[in-house]
């Protein structure tokens, strides 16, 4: 069965999803009220996250090598990163370290470098194999929730994937919580790389701390 698949993330007023002030725990408050089991992002935004947000990358622990023991009460969300060209090698303990989800789970395709399914292995990540060149999102998403219970997935990547998603059928839901600001002519959007327009239904708005959420069905 397919999750529900939510995309999430925080705009300016004319759209940009960058280059104006995101209050960041704002914006992890309102997508925790979501309620996923999984936050899915892609390769290239879980990368520059670090990159953004870390001077440094720490080093390896041992702790790094062993999987986390999962109690019943943690309600945090995994990271499922889909990385079929093992950009993350040598990264993933950052997001395991980072304390924000249960773990993480690496989307990966048949041509992934063996190498990187090996380091995977070697410090006891869970990954799924979908697809032969790159990841088949549907299989995926399936099996993420045959295998680990999850219903309801979260992403708020930098709009490749939510396209990508979008395109395939898979989502089934837009929430854009809208920052009051202005970028103007350097406005970068979410959605630029969708090929086809879509309809949606609006069927919540929320005023949040100055800032709108607006919810959307995707028909």
């Amino acid at each position: 069965m397919l999750p529900k698949v939510v995309v999430y993330n925080s705009v300016s007023v004319d759209g940009a999803i960058k280059d104006f002030d995101v209050d960041i725990a704002l914006h992890y408050e309102v997508a925790g009220a979501i309620g996923a089991q999984a936050m899915l992002a892609g390769s290239d935004t879980a990368k520059s996250g670090i990159e953004i947000f870390m001077k440094t990358v720490p080093a390896e622990q041992p702790s790094d090598f062993v999987k986390p023991v999962i109690k019943e009460d943690n309600n945090r969300p995994y990271w499922a990163i889909a990385d079929s060209r093992a950009k993350l090698r040598g990264l993933l303990h950052v997001y395991r370290q980072s304390g924000y989800g249960k773990d993480v789970i690496i989307l990966v395709s048949s041509t992934t470098p063996k190498g990187y399914l090996e380091y995977l292995k070697e410090r006891n990540y869970d990954y799924i194999v979908a697809g032969s060149d790159h990841v088949d999102y549907r299989a995926a998403l399936e099996e993420l929730n045959t295998r680990y219970g999850i219903s309801t997935i979260v992403t708020d990547t930098g709009g490749v994937l939510a396209s990508v998603l979008l395109e395939q059928g898979l989502v089934n839901e837009i929430q854009l919580f809208v920052a009051p600001q202005i970028v103007g002519k350097k406005a970068v959007s979410l959605f630029r790389s969708l090929n086809q327009p879509l309809k949606l239904r609006l069927t919540r708005t929320k005023k949040v701390k100055g800032h709108a959420l607006l919810v959307y069905e995707v028909r």
